[in-house]
């Protein structure tokens, strides 16, 4: 009995991690990017799984900030597997940072839905997709910008 509890208490909380996390890796994965819906949905509800085990079901005793810091650790090791050194004709570039750091940013959602904190979950995701969105205004306009000095010479 006290199973189903716990399930009704938990997958509205695990439904909103996937939901969060696909609709951001729905926008990641429009953009060409090495990440997309499958992987962002899956990493949210990981860490939002691995919350809940931790601050729920391995007792009242247990401090879930010990498996919180080793999510957010390992969280690392992908985020830096999504970042990429190009370099072309004596020019080097960085690609994948704003996608490393939205990994990072949805395993923090993920923590915070495990965690009951659902508001803060939802107004954090909203953000990171304005900041997106901005991010991609500035540098396209940036990229106008370029291309109209490069026609006056």
């Amino acid at each position: 009995m006290e199973e189903l509890m716990l399930l009704q208490e938990h997958i509205p909380k695990l439904l909103l991690a996937a939901l969060i996390g696909g609709i951001i890796g729905l926008e990641r994965g429009n953009r060409g990017g090495v990440i997309g819906f499958g992987t962002l949905s899956t990493l949210t509800l990981g860490c939002t799984l691995l919350t809940i085990i931790s601050a729920y079901a391995i007792g009242t005793d247990a401090d879930p900030s010990r498996l919180i810091s080793t999510i957010i650790s390992s969280i690392g090791f992908i985020g830096g597997g999504v970042i990429f050194t190009q370099r072309n004709d004596n020019e080097k570039s960085v690609r994948g940072l704003t996608s490393a750091s939205i990994v990072f940013c949805l395993a923090a959602i993920g923590i915070s839905i495990g965690l009951g904190y659902y508001g803060i979950a939802i107004v954090t995701a909203i953000l990171i997709e304005l900041n997106v969105l901005i991010s991609r205004f500035i540098k396209k306009r940036r990229k106008e910008n370029e291309e109209d000095d490069e026609s006056e010479f």
